[in-house]
């Protein structure tokens, strides 16, 4: 058991340090840099990118309150490490003056980065109304997303996680208060969880401990047998209180 509960560990120190591998913030938009009105047209999207130049549906359906202005987007790309190479591309919406009389200044729309300089974005973080709300992770930058990472408010709540790059999420991370609060996995790969990992702070360090295993042994979905770090004696298995994120 214990190699198992250090490879978990490992996961959340790897979690916690790509969920700021792109750096900065752009919940509060800066003005975009002037392009050309060829580049903020383009439908060819620079390699690897996840990032589309698209107006959201909701914002075309809005109107204007000026009948000559149509919203459109413009992307603004940065050379990070100065080698020549453009390493962080962010995507913004430039609206209209609504109806209602809103506000129009630029909205982030979507972010991503090479964060090891190899060429080849590796991090994308998608928002709405100026919140994320969802960042795709390449953790081995083999251009393959091996996690996304959802938010609710501009706070993360989960983590979705492909332990073996098949292209589906066999584990969920889930936070609250930035801390892990439970990881489940889908160890058979019959799209239900087997185990359920319940932790809890850990005071004076950022690792979080482990307080409770739950196995689903009979794949039906619901726990059979629950172990306690305190007593590693089997349990009757009770369904921890939910945390949030988690349906």
């Amino acid at each position: 058991m214990a190699w198992r509960g250090a490879a978990i560990i490992g996961l959340i120190v790897v979690l916690g340090r790509l969920a700021t591998g792109c750096g900065g913030t752009d919940t509060q938009a800066a003005s975009p840099r002037p392009v050309a009105e060829e580049e903020s047209e383009r439908t060819v999207l620079p390699e690897g990118s996840r990032c589309e130049q698209v107006v959201p549906p909701e914002v075309l359906a809005a109107g204007s309150a000026d009948p000559n202005c149509t919203p459109h987007v413009e992307s603004v790309e940065a050379d990070a490490n100065q080698d020549g190479h453009l390493d962080i591309r962010r995507v913004y919406l430039l609206p209209c003056p609504t109806m209602l009389g809103e506000d129009v200044r630029p909205l982030i729309l979507c972010r991503e980065a090479d964060i090891n300089f190899d060429g080849r974005k590796d991090v994308f973080r998608h928002f709405r109304e100026g919140q994320p709300v969802m960042e795709e992770q390449d953790w081995n930058f083999d251009g393959v997303i091996d996690a996304r990472l959802f938010f609710s408010d501009g706070d993360p709540v989960s983590y979705a996680v492909d332990r073996d790059g098949n292209g589906t999420f066999e584990m969920q991370v889930l936070l609250q208060n930035g801390n892990v609060r439970r990881v489940k996995i889908d160890v058979v790969g019959d799209d239900h969880y087997d185990i359920y990992e319940t932790y809890e702070p850990s005071p004076g360090t950022s690792t979080p401990r482990l307080i409770s295993i739950g196995y689903d042994l009979t794949g039906d979905g619901s726990m059979d047998r629950l172990i306690t770090a305190a007593e590693p004696e089997e349990e009757p298995a009770e369904t921890p209180a939910a945390a949030p994120g988690e349906e």
